[in-house]
């Protein structure tokens, strides 16, 4: 199966199946672990995408009973495995960004400075809610292992990235609402301060002169 014919999504899941058979509730609540952070469609799709995987042969599926109450356990087949071999080998798709704040940001002239630096320190403390939540991790899967301990190695790669990521944005919008402090509104200071703007982009214009000099 060519890899972009199923959804990260569905890949994900297989990528669960490959270490132990689940349940569709079990495989709901492991896509819901901080994995919606990284991939949102993950939650919107979590409880269909076993059922495209098993109508295309990816997995299958038997009923279990403990008393009167009965599941359905999903098991990943030998294509299943390919497909998942297949997905791993091929080259990713570039970065995506989905962030309603920033798209806040960029047509904040329409509002007020106020609502401006609220959506700043909305989305600092969304942000630190969510480095407490990987921070947990970090610490579970040090300590114990944490739900799959032979990926442990891979996890603490994972969770590098999403704790820097976290603190990244953190230390933006403190600089941002730093920046927008002494802005009488939200939308003159395109024109009354532009040398303070010219500032703010200092690091993007080095980062063009050097790489400009890279290509040289």
């Amino acid at each position: 199966m060519p890899p972009r014919e199923l959804t990260t999504t569905a890949y994900l899941t297989l990528g669960l199946l490959a270490t132990s058979d689940w349940s569709a509730y079990q495989l709901a609540e492991q896509l819901g672990r901080g994995v919606e952070l990284l991939w949102p469609r993950a939650d919107r799709q979590r409880y269909n995408v076993v059922h495209k995987l098993l109508a295309t042969g990816l997995v299958t599926a038997r009923e279990e009973h403990s008393g009167r109450r009965g599941r359905t356990v999903y098991t990943i087949t030998d294509a299943g495995r390919e497909a998942l071999a297949a997905w791993l080998a091929a080259d990713p798709e570039p970065v995506a960004l989905e962030f309603e704040g920033m798209i806040r940001v960029l047509v904040s002239d329409q509002g007020s400075i106020d609502e401006l630096r609220r959506t700043l320190e909305t989305i600092r403390s969304q942000a630190e809610t969510a480095r407490a939540l990987f921070a947990r991790y970090a610490v579970n899967i040090s300590e114990t292992g944490g739900s799959f301990p032979q990926r442990r190695h891979l996890f603490a790669l994972s969770n590098t990235f999403m704790i820097g990521h976290y603190v990244h944005i953190i230390e933006w919008t403190t600089w941002a609402l730093e920046q927008t402090e002494s802005w009488p509104d939200a939308a003159s200071p395109a024109e009354t301060h532009q040398a303070q703007v010219r500032d703010m982009l200092v690091e993007g214009r080095k980062v063009w002169a050097d790489s400009l000099q890279l290509g040289a």
